[in-house]
């Protein structure tokens, strides 16, 4: 995969967009807007992970809970840099992660998958029962506003300026990612696993580092979900967060590198305009995971890439 002027042209429009949304949107569009911004982060890591190297896992909620929890319970209870408390949070996060793919990822089949739904739902119960350090259900109130260096991102449109920041840059780094060596050899896992092994691909460490650096892209936006919010609660990050998640890939478009953006924004302005019909959001958002899969099995955007494909094609013959 090669960077393709379409795509510069796509970078500078969503940049443009970014930018300019706060002026034209109201208030709580932009709330909506910067969840959809951390919801793309999680994404974007996850898709690396399931999209190229062909690995599932269910536990991504898990690692936003802990990237949250760890900002949340640094900064609070034991008087932390947001900053301090955000990079001990993502690193924590990423030992665990090793801890968990290490053993895992070194055996085939779907062993990751059915683990790190155990793991999450762990951690969604240790953190809703555990008072003394989470809060329980009350939760952790009072987490500071987000700062680096003294300058306070201290209002909604700071915060979402900063997420989207952090959403871009690390889009950027996915197409460099999936270009590099190490993403060709992503690639080759997801294709055939046993064929990239042949061709010298070392498989189990691939995995097991793709697998950390998505968990860590998780935990970054747990952390700043924190930090938007000011809060923290272990239902923020139940098995329905991660039904979202998945539904943004198969929406967007899993493998390919603008699914992830494109899904997080139309799932998340869909999950926030629910109103009366909110308490039905996992059925609905598993309808909707359920039908791109029959009707739009490659996502939107792979729907959009193949329909400009064959126009391109009519035009040339």
């Amino acid at each position: 995969m090669t960077w393709h002027l379409t795509n510069t042209h796509g970078v500078m429009a969503l940049i443009a967009v970014a930018i300019a949304f706060p002026l034209f949107g109201s208030a709580s569009a932009v709330t909506v807007m910067a969840l959809g911004g951390l919801f793309a982060i999680v994404a974007i890591g996850l898709n690396l992970l399931v999209g190229y190297a062909g690995k599932i896992s269910f536990g991504h909620n898990a690692f936003m809970a802990m990237g949250a929890y760890g900002s949340g319970i640094l900064t609070v209870n034991y008087g932390w840099s947001p900053l301090a408390a955000m990079v001990a949070g993502i690193v924590g996060t990423g030992l665990v992660a090793f801890v968990i793919g290490a053993p895992i990822l070194r055996v085939r089949g779907h062993y990751l998958a059915m683990i790190t739904l155990a793991f999450a739902q762990i951690i969604i119960i240790v953190s809703t029962r555990w008072t003394e350090v989470t809060g329980g259900l009350t939760g952790i109130p009072g987490v500071p506003d987000f700062s680096i260096l003294g300058y306070a991102f201290d209002t909604r449109l700071k915060m979402y300026y900063l997420i989207w920041c952090i959403a871009i840059v690390l889009f950027l780094l996915s197409f460099r990612i999936v270009d590099s060596r190490f993403g060709r050899a992503l690639r080759a896992l997801g294709a055939h696993e046993a064929a990239a092994g042949a061709l010298g691909v070392d498989v189990v460490r691939c995995r097991i580092q793709i697998f950390v650096l998505s968990a860590v892209f998780a935990a970054l936006a747990g952390s700043l979900y924190a930090h938007f919010l000011n809060y923290v609660n272990g239902t923020f990050f139940d098995l329905g967060v991660m039904i979202q998640l998945m539904a943004i890939l198969v929406v967007g478009g899993i493998g390919t590198l603008w699914g992830p953006m494109i899904g997080a924004v139309l799932l998340i302005w869909v999950s926030q305009n629910l109103g009366s019909y909110a308490e039905y959001s996992q059925l609905i958002f598993g309808l909707l995971y359920g039908g791109a899969l029959l009707f739009l099995p490659r996502g939107a955007v792979g729907e959009i890439a193949a329909w400009f494909k064959r126009l391109r094609k009519v035009r040339s013959d």
